[in-house]
């Protein structure tokens, strides 16, 4: 242990530094005394002698933390008979960091923030997921035109637009980028990391015609390396091209997709998928990860349809392999042998499969005007929470509430799909993300324009779009929130985040303008360019 103390030269000696009192007091008289104010020494003490009743500072905290954040030194007093120093007292030493308090409390010059930074060039980039593998490497994939730089490592788009895959080390450094595709116009729709660190993606490839187009799935190795690419096919429906909504792995190593499609989708000889009609059709498949077929076993394809738009938007899956699959649809929801009916325009719904594709259940969430679905969770138990956006009277569950304007709510059911609670606030504060920490507690990752109440806080925005971080509670009351934006600066948005092994908080995004996550100020090389922020929730 370090100790801080007050040294005591003998009289007559006069004024004079530390070092100056062992010069006139000589080496062991100078070991003997309590050190200077400005000193620091190890241990605890008892080998070493020191002026009884004498005070010392002391500090066991690693270097340079002291006098940082919450850090400080404490004191300890010599012994009644000099022989050394009693335990330290009132240290303060580095804590685990949380973006509950507003302290620095891991004593490292920043609150809440770990790190974050910029990547991208002088065009537009766009994010469409991050991703964390078993050792908490950080993977993010998106869009960009014209050119990006990492360093000395330079992405250069083929056509107008392409995309692109980056992975950054637990800390935020940058390992390897990876441009996905060829010639083509490219769009990354979606991608996912298994524990190992192969990554799959989905694109689209797209020809200045617009009948000529293709979905992909690729894979590629933990050092960025292509094993293999699948043309799925797709086409447009109407003006909306063939999507890939979600994908996610289950325990045993399958992957599941999940999309909307026109066309013909080919996922082996065995299992295409057709739909001929301008609207589009909705599925859910279960694939080996090794080659992007299905297993004879354990594989399987689900196509769901009707009369008007069913569309898939997001997946996740539970620690058993459960499937929950979340999306909007207008008039008829058909799932199989299945149907329900909006309550008026369009509605939100959930869909539970097991993990060979048979529904568990099915919810509709909305009311007589427009509904959306923002988000989807599930907590470690499996249940869901989703987050939706409103007007006019709906029942989610709990009993009917009213709208006058559009507004947003978080919404909670257990894993048999029994609605807990709702909390309703205005839009806003839009919902870009939701996840679960717990079997309780739900992180929204959001923006915020202008101002908004939420419970008995009043959050105001200081640029034209801040980046907003609220932890709800076991009954969906706020626990804190925090923002951030620079004034003065343009809107900052979230697009994708993830809970990184350890309990991290990745956010990718786009900032237009400058930032401050609380790590510094950064400045974007154009208009605008895409971050990358761990945070400590």
């Amino acid at each position: 242990m370090r100790m801080l103390t007050s040294l005591r030269c003998l009289a007559g000696v006069g004024i004079m530094t530390a070092s100056g009192c062992g010069l006139v007091l000589g080496l062991d008289d100078f070991e003997d005394a309590a050190p200077a104010d400005d000193t620091t020494l190890t241990g605890t003490g008892g080998g070493s002698t020191c002026e009884p009743e004498s005070v010392a500072k002391c500090y066991s905290g690693p270097d340079g933390t002291k006098d940082v954040g919450i850090c400080q030194a404490g004191t300890q007093a010599c012994k009644r008979d000099g022989s050394g120093y009693e335990a330290c007292k009132g240290e303060v030493t580095p804590a685990a960091e949380t973006c509950a308090s507003t302290d620095d409390e891991d004593c490292d010059g920043k609150d809440c923030v770990g790190w974050a930074r910029f990547i991208g060039g002088a065009e537009e980039e766009m994010v469409s997921a991050v991703a964390v593998d078993s050792a908490d490497n950080i993977y993010v994939g998106g869009n960009f035109e014209g050119a990006m730089s990492f360093g000395e490592d330079v992405l250069i788009a083929a056509r107008d637009r392409d995309a692109f895959l980056v992975k950054f080390s637990a800390s935020g450094e940058y390992v390897w980028s990876r441009q996905v595709g060829d010639v083509k116009s490219e769009t990354l729709y979606s991608f996912a990391v298994n524990p190992q660190g192969d990554t799959f993606a989905v694109s689209l490839e797209l020809e200045d015609d617009l009948s000529s187009m293709n979905m992909v799935l690729h894979k590629y190795d933990p050092d960025g390396r292509l094993l293999w690419r699948k043309p799925l096919g797709g086409k447009m429906c109407g003006i909306v091209p063939s999507t890939m909504a979600g994908m996610k792995f289950l325990p045993d190593g399958d992957i599941v997709l999940v999309g909307n499609f026109c066309g013909t989708i080919r996922f082996d000889d065995d299992h295409v998928l057709s739909n001929e009609a301008d609207r589009e059709e909705m599925f859910v498949a279960r694939l080996r990860s090794s080659d992007g077929s299905v297993d004879d076993e354990s594989g399987w394809v689900r196509v769901w349809g009707g009369e008007n738009a069913q569309i898939a938007q997001d997946v996740i899956v539970d620690a058993a392999g459960n499937i929950i699959l979340a999306g909007t649809f207008y008039n008829e929801l058909v799932l199989g042998d299945l149907s329900y009916t909006s309550a008026g325009g369009t509605d939100v719904f959930l869909v539970k499969l097991t993990s060979r594709g048979l529904v568990s259940w099915a919810r509709v969430v909305g009311g007589v005007d427009d509904e959306a679905l923002w988000s989807i969770a599930l907590d470690r138990l499996g249940g869901p929470a989703i987050a939706v956006g409103f007007q006019g009277m709906v029942d989610f569950g709990g009993g009917e509430i009213v709208a006058n304007d559009r507004a947003n709510a978080l919404l909670k059911y257990t894993t048999s799909n029994v609605y807990e609670w709702g909390r309703a606030f205005d839009a806003a504060l839009s919902v870009e993300g939701l996840l679960a920490e717990s079997a309780s507690d739900v992180l929204i990752v959001g923006g915020l324009v202008e101002s908004v109440e939420l419970g008995d806080k009043l959050l105001r925005a200081k640029s034209e779009r801040d980046l907003v971080l609220v932890k709800v509670g076991p009954e969906g009351e706020p626990l804190w929130t925090r923002t951030f934006g620079l004034v003065g600066e343009g809107g900052v948005s979230a697009m994708a985040s993830v809970l990184s092994g350890r309990g991290e908080l990745l956010i990718a995004g786009a900032a237009e303008g400058r930032i401050d996550f609380g790590a510094g100020v950064m400045t974007p090389q154009g208009d605008g360019d895409v971050f990358v922020a761990s945070f400590s929730p």
